[in-house]
C-alpha cells in the first residue's frame, strides 16, 4: 500500500513539474523582428462653415485615403509565469523610420467660385509609431502558446495638402488602442516564431485651413504579422 503511495505521489509530482515547464519555457526576455502587412484608412469629413464672394452655406463632405503596405519592426518583450499554463507578456515594439498611408484627392462641390473652394490633395504620413503592451498568454505545450493583447499605440503624424487652400493648424500624433490574437512556437529551445492579427483604432486628427474651413479624421490601422524571436 505504502508503495502504491509513493508512486502515485511521484506521478503527480512529475507531472506537476511538466505542466509547470509549459510555461516556463516561455518565461523571460524576448527580442524578435517582424514583418507586417498593414491596411491603414484614414476617414473623415470636410466642414465648410465659410462663406467666399459667391457661397455663403454650410456643408460637409465625406471621403478617405487608405494605403497598403509592409512594415519591419523590433519587438521586446517580457513574460513571467502565472501558473502551470499562464504567463503574463509585457513590451513594446518600435517600427523605425516614416511611411506614407494614403494619398486622397477632393474637390468642393458647393457650387460657387469664391475664395472658400476647396479642391486638392492630401496626404499622411506617419513617424517613429509605436506600442507598449500587455499579453495575457495560455501555454498549450512547452513548446506553443496563445495570447491575446491590448496595446497602447502612439506616433507622429503629419498631413499636407495642396489646392487653393493651405492647412493653418493639425494633430502631430496619434494616440489610440489595439487589440490583437496570436501565436508563438518555438523552433528549438531559443527561437521562436509568432503569428498575430491586430486591429488598431486612433484618436480623431483636425486641422484648419487657411480659410477657416475644418477637416476632421478618423484613422484605423488592421494587420498581419510574422515575428521571428529570440528568447534569452
Amino acid at each position: 500500500m505504502n508503495k502504491i503511495l509513493k508512486l502515485s505521489a511521484i506521478a503527480l509530482l512529475a507531472s506537476s513539474t511538466s505542466l509547470m515547464a509549459q510555461s516556463k519555457s516561455f518565461e523571460g526576455v524576448s527580442l524578435g523582428v517582424s514583418l507586417s502587412v498593414i491596411g491603414a484608412e484614414l476617414s473623415g469629413t470636410h466642414n465648410n462653415t465659410s462663406g467666399g464672394t459667391t457661397n455663403n452655406n454650410t456643408s460637409t463632405t465625406s471621403g478617405s485615403l487608405g494605403k497598403i503596405a509592409e512594415i519591419a519592426a523590433i519587438d521586446l518583450s517580457y513574460a513571467f509565469a502565472t501558473g502551470s499554463n499562464g504567463l503574463i507578456a509585457v513590451g513594446a515594439s518600435y517600427i523605425p523610420g516614416s511611411a506614407k498611408f494614403g494619398t486622397g484627392t477632393f474637390t468642393d462641390t458647393n457650387g460657387g467660385t469664391g475664395s472658400d473652394d476647396n479642391t486638392g490633395s492630401a496626404t499622411g504620413k506617419i513617424k517613429d509609431p509605436y506600442t507598449i503592451y500587455i499579453a495575457p498568454t495560455y501555454a498549450v505545450s512547452k513548446d506553443s502558446a496563445l495570447y491575446a493583447k491590448l496595446s497602447y499605440a502612439h506616433a507622429d503624424v503629419d498631413i499636407t495638402k495642396t489646392g487653393t487652400t493651405t492647412i493653418t493648424s493639425k494633430s502631430s500624433k496619434m494616440e489610440g488602442w489595439g487589440y490583437a490574437i496570436g501565436s508563438k512556437t518555438f523552433l528549438n529551445n531559443n527561437t521562436y516564431i509568432g503569428v498575430e492579427a491586430s486591429y488598431t483604432d486612433y484618436d480623431s486628427l483636425s486641422a484648419t485651413l487657411s480659410n477657416g474651413q475644418t477637416v476632421s479624421a478618423d484613422p484605423k490601422i488592421v494587420q498581419a504579422t510574422v515575428t521571428i524571436g529570440y528568447k534569452f
